[in-house]
């Protein structure tokens, strides 16, 4: 009789213990959330649209003028010889493949698509080197030839 009370006990303890924290399921289909924009005076969908385009130039280019000096450097410094006897689709699938997946183009963990890039080879070198958002800086991992050879394999990975 005590065996069974205990055992009664332990599933009990275990349905609650499994249930609590879950929050309840909406029932149906999910409602999508709109973010909503705060218009201060009068401005058109097109100045709005603008203001936007703007906005996402900005950060696209992120690196600081220090950063982009260290990339023009490093794309001068390496000369072709070094580049020619790299594997930049290698080292593109060893370091770049796990976000970006092997066409550039899966986007994991916030990577962006490389397949729709249009950042000029220097900063691309320069988002290598230092690392942007959570992408690894490069900069002691990799050699700057073998940088430079993933900047020229991730141009070939475009659109």
């Amino acid at each position: 009789m005590v065996k069974i009370l205990n055992v009664i006990c332990l599933i009990v303890f275990v349905v609650f213990v499994s249930g609590c924290g879950e929050a309840k399921k909406p029932k149906g289909k999910a409602k999508k959330v709109m973010k909503k924009e705060v218009v201060v005076g009068k401005k058109s969908n097109d100045d709005i649209k603008k203001e936007k385009v703007k906005t996402e130039e900005k950060t696209e280019k992120s690196m600081t003028p220090e950063q982009i000096k260290k990339a023009r450097e490093i794309l001068d410094n390496v000369s072709k010889s070094d580049v020619q006897g790299l594997d930049g689709k290698k080292l593109f699938r060893t370091h770049c493949a796990i976000c970006h997946g092997f066409k550039g183009n899966m986007k994991i963990n916030g990577a962006k698509d490389l397949t729709k890039s249009k950042l000029p080879q220097e900063e691309a070198v320069a988002q290598m080197y230092f690392g942007k958002g959570l992408m690894t800086p490069y900069k002691g991992i990799l050699k700057e030839a073998e940088i430079v050879a993933l900047s020229q394999f991730i141009i070939t990975l475009r659109n």
